[in-house]
């Protein structure tokens, strides 16, 4: 079922994010240690999040959409957010 899911991200055109990628020091409460995989895709003027998390033994999706601006700008300035604040 995982990979499914996995496949119809892919196909939708997200990216899995990685341990080494700076959009995990932007969100650093969505780590896989804690049971969560993020997935983004990175438009014009909107990047996509996907949030792949375990609650109580079964795998939950969330969608986000985050203006551009606003992640570069944490980027630029090492700030930190709250991915909650998007929803």
């Amino acid at each position: 079922m995982a990979e499914d899911l996995y496949n119809q991200l892919v196909s939708e055109g997200f990216e899995r994010v990685e341990r080494d990628d700076r959009l995990l020091d932007v969100f650093p409460k969505e780590v896989r240690e804690k049971g969560i995989e993020l997935w983004d895709k990175w438009g014009a003027d909107t990047i996509e999040i996907v949030r792949l998390h375990v609650p109580r033994g079964r795998k939950g999706l969330t969608r986000y959409a985050v203006p551009r601006v606003v992640i570069e700008t944490a980027l630029l300035s090492n700030k930190k957010l709250d991915l909650s604040i998007f929803v």
